[in-house]
């Protein structure tokens, strides 16, 4: 399988590479460095740095190649950072994942497996959270992730997607 892999070189997407290629799979990693470490990057990978926001790079990507899936990893975390400057997470977490999307649908990438967060449910009573329990984000990261998770629900029909 060809995988598209967005912020391949953060904690959580670095480790998805690796147990990607370990399971045989080609995968294409885009991320800009912003808060990965290039480091992490395995040489079996295809490296593309760029941010998830440039059409014109992502294009050509799309068009060299033929993936089958897109895995979405990339996005600001800071969560205090996210209450600082809410409009940074909006306009990186939600606006440019859409942008991404936007381009991968057009290009004929309508697979997508985002990475969203619990912190999206907030705190709530005992430990046990599921996709039943009510969305209560406490600050601007977990909202930035669920007005993501709404683009994907809404455009069901055009695109096959999973939410983590």
């Amino acid at each position: 399988m060809n995988i598209l892999l967005t912020g391949g070189a953060g904690y959580i997407g670095s480790h998805v590479v690796l147990a990607l290629l370990d399971s045989g799979h080609n995968v294409h990693i885009i991320d800009d460095l912003s808060t990965g470490n290039e480091n992490l990057i395995p040489n079996k990978a295809k490296f593309t740095r760029c941010n998830i926001q440039d059409v014109e790079k992502i294009t050509t990507i799309l068009i060299n190649n033929k993936f089958d899936v897109i895995m979405h990893f990339a996005g600001f975390i800071q969560v205090e950072e996210s209450v600082n400057f809410p409009d940074k997470y909006f306009l990186n977490n939600t606006e440019n994942a859409i942008k991404l999307f936007d381009t991968c649908i057009r290009n004929g990438l309508n697979n997508i497996i985002f990475s969203s967060t619990a912190a999206a449910y907030g705190y709530g009573k005992g430990n046990n959270i599921n996709e039943e329990s009510n969305l209560n984000p406490q600050n601007p990261y977990a909202e930035s992730k669920i007005k993501t998770e709404e683009y994907l629900i809404n455009n069901k029909n055009n695109i096959n997607y999973i939410i983590l």
